[in-house]
């Protein structure tokens, strides 16, 4: 949160990280935060899952290779396989630093803000009043997750919010903040938030669900938007 003087003389306003503008007049910043770059690795891009895959590869090429065991050529042929794969890793923690490093959520007393994008950074605003739906889910290292349904008619591009968003939700992509380090609590300030500006009527239920495989795509349980 960065706070400056701007408007009458003396009156500081807040300003989201990344984003230029300041809040409106009477909007409160309630939390803000960004994903870990080990969990986005993790539950984004699977990286053990990849490791076991590209360990698998390497036994049943060297299970059915032709070359003879500690030959020039085996050798060199195990190389780089080897530096293909680390390749690959690399790759892939460099993506979850980048994303981790370029990405920042918050929430408002009016809205969520998603400030993504690891070339063309950009900002979505999702007021309360776009929100169908919205749930928690938690894996178990302690991180998570909070899925958003966007309410119909309110359609945001796919490829604008990857990867902050429910993998195979194409035609109607569902926003997520990812990569959360206590997403029990961003899901708890989300479902007060909307609580407070709703009619007495609306129904708010705060509840977690534990993912036991790493699946990013797991449909959480509703915390009550």
């Amino acid at each position: 949160m960065t706070t400056r003087e701007g408007g009458s003389p003396g009156t500081p306003r807040t300003f989201i990280r990344g984003v230029p503008h300041a809040l409106p007049d009477g909007e409160q910043l309630l939390w803000e935060g960004a994903p870990t770059a080990a969990a986005v690795a993790t539950h984004v891009f699977h990286w053990k899952l990849l490791v076991g895959y590209f360990a698998g590869m390497l036994l049943l090429w060297g299970v059915g290779t032709e070359h003879v065991v500690g030959s020039q050529a085996f050798l060199a042929s195990l190389l780089m396989r080897l530096g293909a794969s680390v390749l690959a890793m690399l790759i892939v923690f460099g993506l979850s630093r980048a994303i981790a490093a370029t990405t920042w959520y918050a929430i408002t007393s009016q809205r969520l803000v998603l400030r993504i994008g690891m070339v063309l950074p950009m900002s979505i605003n999702l007021p309360f009043s776009l929100l169908e739906s919205a749930g928690v889910a938690t894996f178990k290292d302690g991180t998570g997750q909070v899925a958003l349904r966007v309410a119909k008619g309110n359609r945001i591009a796919y490829i604008a919010l990857w990867p902050h968003c429910r993998v195979f939700q194409l035609n109607n992509p569902e926003p997520v903040l990812r990569g959360l380090a206590d997403p029990v609590q961003v899901g708890d300030i989300l479902a007060r938030a909307v609580s407070a500006t709703s009619d007495a009527s609306t129904r708010i239920e705060r509840s977690s669900v534990s993912v036991p495989r790493q699946d990013p795509s797991s449909m959480p349980q509703p915390v009550g938007v």
